[in-house]
């Protein structure tokens, strides 16, 4: 333990005294945490989907997805079973990814797809559950 004396007798090293500001554990926790989520917003945030309008019938699907800036043959439109996908292509301008699960498999040599004025418009025809069922001559 220190007396008062002792501590008199104590001069301080002035060559080598620092001074700094401590920073407050809640603002450096705040700003982590600030810096944190604008970082998660700006850099490792997903790929936004393009605004969509989507429709159907007994018979079909309707799709139309905003896609301005780029051209139909730097559209790729994919279908497999009920899987439709669509990617621009890496020489795209822009890039747009979209996929949508659709609850009936979709006939891809029926459907369509057409591009004006930056609306990617698809018609998708539903494949419907043929019967396999098959009859037997009865003897």
């Amino acid at each position: 333990m220190m007396t008062a004396e002792s501590a008199a007798q104590c001069t301080p090293l002035k060559e080598k005294t620092m001074f700094f500001t401590p920073i407050p554990p809640v603002t450096y926790r705040h700003n982590a945490r600030m810096g944190l989520e604008r970082f998660l917003k700006e850099v490792a945030r997903p790929l936004q989907s393009p605004a969509t309008e989507f429709e159907q019938d007994e018979q079909q699907y309707k799709l139309r997805m905003d896609v301005p800036g780029v051209s139909r043959e730097n559209l790729a439109v994919q279908i497999e079973e009920q899987m439709v996908q669509i990617n621009t292509t890496s020489e795209a301008s822009r890039v747009y990814k979209a996929q949508f699960e659709l609850p009936m498999p979709i006939d891809a040599a029926a459907s369509s797809a057409k591009l004006e004025n930056g609306v990617l418009s698809l018609v998708l025809i539903k494949k419907l559950p043929q019967s396999k069922a098959q009859a037997l001559v009865v003897q």
